[in-house]
């Protein structure tokens, strides 16, 4: 079975990943309302913690942003750096920030641009782009991706997202995952 290490916040802390993802063993490493330099401090610990995952998903900056701390993805440069000598090979994921409607559509795209940036000047470092995927499968009525809050994701939102980590994953490892 394929194992994914996941570091960030809430959203990934607050996953019931053995559900949304079966087919994947999860190492959930999320912390609830963690700011991205916190994660930077761990970051060692969590390598140590976790010697031979297959690959690694950094979903990161969403609480940075809620608080109007745009520099956030500078710091993740350095993470990637860090990961990729302690995992040289094995894939590395870059998460995109949620489309939360509580943030302004501009301050979204400008975080996911530079996240963007951070993975293509890493080697073997994948940007899973969620925006489009919650776009186009979470409708603010019928099927909301978000809760009340309008940052932490709903059930809906868990199982686009998923699909999505699920998506990439079959092109990063097409003959362990299941079609």
């Amino acid at each position: 079975m394929l194992t994914l290490l996941m570091l960030g916040d809430s959203l990934v802390e607050w996953g019931d990943w053995s559900r949304h993802l079966p087919e994947v063993a999860v190492i959930n490493r999320g912390i609830a309302g963690e700011m991205t330099e916190e994660l930077s401090v761990r970051l060692m610990d969590e390598i140590e913690a976790c010697p031979n995952p297959d690959a690694v998903l950094i979903q990161s900056g969403t609480n940075n942003l809620l608080f109007g701390y745009m520099l956030f993805p500078t710091m993740l440069i350095t993470m990637l750096q860090r990961l990729r000598l302690c995992y040289p090979g094995i894939p590395l994921i870059v998460n995109s920030l949620m489309p939360m409607p509580i943030v302004a559509p501009q301050d979204l795209e400008e975080v996911n641009r530079e996240l963007a940036r951070a993975a293509a000047a890493t080697e073997n470092c994948h940007f899973l782009d969620t925006v489009r995927p919650f776009q186009e499968h979470c409708l603010p009525i019928t099927h909301p991706g978000f809760l009340n809050d309008q940052v932490h994701l709903s059930t809906r939102g868990y199982q686009v997202w998923a699909a999505t980590i699920k998506g990439l994953l079959k092109q990063l490892f097409p003959d362990t995952l299941p079609g």
